[in-house]
């Protein structure tokens, strides 16, 4: 039977802050972490006294999340140009909704 170890320098929860000294102290920690782990990897939050600064994520989650936004923009565009200026605000929130979701989709499938 296989136990998950929780690694010592996550914050227990999403939305707890790791301070920024036990941040500068588990680096390498965090690193070797993400080197195992890769994309499925929790970010961890850091920040001076337990504030929100910043955001550290595995380079494969970072590929994940650019590759995304630039698909998104892309598909906005090639609408845009489809339609010429006369894409509205609320159809190109439901069209980046919509390629939000299929690249959710697409990575879980390729998870399974």
């Amino acid at each position: 039977m296989y136990t998950f170890v929780y690694p010592h320098f996550m914050a227990p929860k999403p939305h707890d802050v790791l301070a920024t000294r036990e941040a500068r102290e588990q680096l390498p920690s965090m690193l070797e972490h993400f080197r195992r782990t890769g994309a499925d990897a929790e970010p961890v939050v850091i920040g001076a006294r337990r504030r929100p600064e910043a955001v550290v994520l595995s380079y494969e989650r970072y590929l994940q999340l650019a590759g995304g936004r630039e698909r998104v923009r892309a598909l906005l565009e090639r609408r845009a140009a489809e339609v010429g200026a006369g894409l509205g605000e609320d159809e190109a929130m439901e069209l980046a909704d919509a390629e939000v979701h299929a690249v959710r989709q697409r990575s879980a499938a390729e998870r399974a």
